[in-house]
């Protein structure tokens, strides 16, 4: 449950994280730290023996999970001039969340996220261009999500959420480029 939701937010983020011609940031190779704190999720059950059977970062991560402390992830995504000039991207639907551009500067981009499915809510969210080699962005997702099962639905969650974008190259090596066409 907590891999969908955070699939979901993944992918619609990077279109909202990257407007060089707009937000003034580099194309290229980009790190994404998101941390995120949620609360109202249950926590997963796994047992010691998985926990031992998992590679060191998922264990890491699940251990966090059970612990119900902030998750931090790590991923590399590639911009390009195409992909960062297109404004459409903002709008674009991703997986059961949608994103509206609400406002958009030189130094700030604001949207507003929309998610059905397994996750139902809204949060809103800036990214701030700290200089043209980072970036900052802040939300808040609240909403209910929904296991399936009758005694699951409508489990209240709050999700806060931080990405620091930090550009690595001009060149993205293997990373394939995000496209706003996706």
């Amino acid at each position: 449950m907590k891999k969908t939701i955070l699939t979901g937010i993944l992918l619609a983020l990077p279109m909202a994280s990257w407007a060089a011609d707009i937000l003034d940031v580099k194309p290229g190779l980009w790190e994404q730290t998101m941390t995120i704190e949620m609360t109202g999720m249950p926590a997963p059950q796994v047992t010691p023996e998985q926990l031992a059977q998992m590679p060191p970062a998922l264990r890491a991560r699940m251990e966090g999970m059970i612990g119900g402390g902030p998750q931090t992830f790590t991923t590399k995504v590639c911009q390009t001039k195409e992909s960062l000039a297109d404004a459409q991207a903002y709008a674009r639907q991703q997986n059961s969340c949608t994103s509206k551009l609400t406002s958009m500067s030189a130094t700030k981009v604001e949207y507003h996220t929309d998610c059905t499915g397994r996750f139902t809510g809204s949060g809103d969210f800036v990214v701030e261009r700290v200089d043209p080699e980072h970036t900052k962005t802040t939300g808040v997702l609240k909403g209910v999500s929904s296991t399936g099962k009758k005694a699951d639905s409508g489990q209240p969650i709050n999700q806060k959420m931080t990405i620091i974008g930090k550009w690595l190259s001009a060149d993205c090596g293997d990373v394939k480029p995000f496209s706003p066409k996706q």
